[in-house]
């Protein structure tokens, strides 16, 4: 009798595991969000707020960069590809200027916090940017000028624009 008994308890665990198993809710993945902070969910405009010298142990300098170069509009697209644009705002700097000055790809690396972009007012290439700090309003990125990390640029943007 004993065994019998244990035979049943056996079964009715295992059913009822089974069970349980089988009603749950399926788990679905969760994509990864975080880049949408640069983007938004289709695409997200960002402007040049100003731009910085710092150097270890000096008072920072201000650079002033001229109105056809502050008012460019730096896009950036949540596709799969991470489209980057940098278009020219109301005031382009020459009139034969295109009105899309870069065209590429951004990417973001969060080990390094490491933001690859192109600058057209510091380089005609992709660099990587330090992310010093961001939330859907301000982004602060950072570049060193030396190895030592004893001389930085550092440029701040705020969102203007997310679809």
């Amino acid at each position: 009798m004993k065994g019998r008994n244990t035979t049943i308890l056996i079964i009715s665990i295992t059913l009822f595991l089974t069970f349980a198993i089988s009603c749950s809710e399926e788990i679905v993945p969760t994509p990864y969000t975080y880049t949408q902070v640069f983007s938004g969910k289709n695409s997200k405009t960002w402007i040049f707020k100003s731009i910085i010298l710092w150097e270890e142990g000096k008072a920072d300098i201000n650079f002033t960069l001229s109105n056809c170069v502050k008012d460019d509009r730096y896009v950036f697209y949540a596709n799969s590809e991470k489209t980057y644009e940098v278009t020219n705002g109301p005031s382009k700097c020459s009139p034969d200027e295109p009105d899309v000055i870069v065209s590429d790809a951004w990417s973001f690396i969060n080990a390094g916090a490491t933001l690859t972009i192109t600058l057209p007012f510091l380089a005609e290439f992709n660099l990587p940017y330090i992310v010093r700090e961001i939330d859907k309003n301000d982004m602060l990125l950072e570049i060193f000028l030396d190895f030592e990390g004893t001389q930085s640029y550092r440029i701040a943007f705020e969102a203007i624009d997310e679809n």
